[in-house]
């Protein structure tokens, strides 16, 4: 279950944001993850929020799914791909580039400041 290391990783790039920003209430973690990246959503998003819950208090855990997106090198056609091997729909070439669907980032924090500090 590579989710749980995933989710690992994301945890220590969040601990170096918050560390690196001066720290803070922590309310959301917002992650991007593509359709092809090979991620159950699911199991990624429960992972990730039973690690943030030990850390920190009330965080929420976006996750914005990107669908695939391909083009044809052969006819320059548009289409949504089932897997990264999937031919064009138009002329049938396997000669294509996936544009979207592979992507796996943190994509935003949402801190609030501690009134504590200056």
């Amino acid at each position: 279950m590579h989710e749980l290391s995933l989710a690992c990783s994301v945890v220590e790039l969040v601990d170096n944001e918050l560390h690196r920003h001066g720290g803070g209430a922590l309310r959301t973690v917002e992650v991007t993850v593509g359709d092809l990246s090979g991620v159950d959503c699911e199991a990624f998003a429960y992972s990730l929020q039973m690690i943030l819950d030990r850390r920190y208090a009330g965080v929420r855990v976006a996750l914005t799914r990107v669908s695939p997106r391909a083009r044809c090198l052969t006819c320059g056609g548009m289409f949504e791909p089932a897997s990264i091997y999937t031919p064009c729909p138009h002329c049938g070439s396997y000669s294509t580039q996936l544009l979207e669907g592979q992507e796996f980032r943190l994509s935003s924090l949402t801190v609030e400041a501690d009134e504590d500090k200056p």
